[in-house]
């Protein structure tokens, strides 16, 4: 499977499952657990993108901020595994930065951080996921929509 194939799968799994598996990730006192839900984000990302794209022995770059639950590790299988694939996106027509409301010209390109929602005019880890949160090669952040841009594997 190719990987933009892949990663917009993933953001429909995302859209699907996030309001059925977070009251499993949320502690008592009703507040989220950003740990256990990048532990979810991690270990998904790892199964349905990295393990359907990759050969074995090969592995992307962590999902934003990776796991907790290996301690040094940000990983949730093979945790000693390091990088050997990143992803770079792609605008496929001039579109909008609509976190910097930037007009960003066709055939920029961006490393990606994560699926997101936008909401109030900031991202957010929430549904639906329909913008990805991307660096531009100042480090700066930018979220652009889904349908405008292509995700390329590239090795490290």
């Amino acid at each position: 499977m190719e990987i933009d194939k892949a990663i917009r799968i993933f953001s429909k799994f995302l859209n699907s499952s996030w309001d059925i598996v977070t009251p499993l990730l949320i502690d008592r006192s009703y507040t989220s657990d950003e740990s256990s839900i990048g532990d979810w984000l991690q270990a998904n990302w790892e199964i349905l993108v990295e393990k359907k794209i990759l050969k074995q022995d090969e592995y992307l770059e962590i999902y934003s901020d990776g796991a907790d639950y290996n301690g040094s590790s940000s990983r949730m299988s093979d945790i000693e595994a390091t990088p050997t694939h990143t992803l770079r996106v792609f605008t496929n027509d001039e579109t909008v930065d609509i976190l910097n409301n930037e007009i960003i010209s066709t055939k920029a390109e961006f490393e990606f951080d994560r699926m997101v929602g936008f909401e109030n005019g900031f991202y957010v880890n929430l549904p639906p996921f329909n913008y990805v949160l991307l660096t531009d090669s100042s480090g700066m952040e930018r979220v652009l929509s889904l349908d405008k841009i292509t995700f390329e594997l590239q090795h490290i």
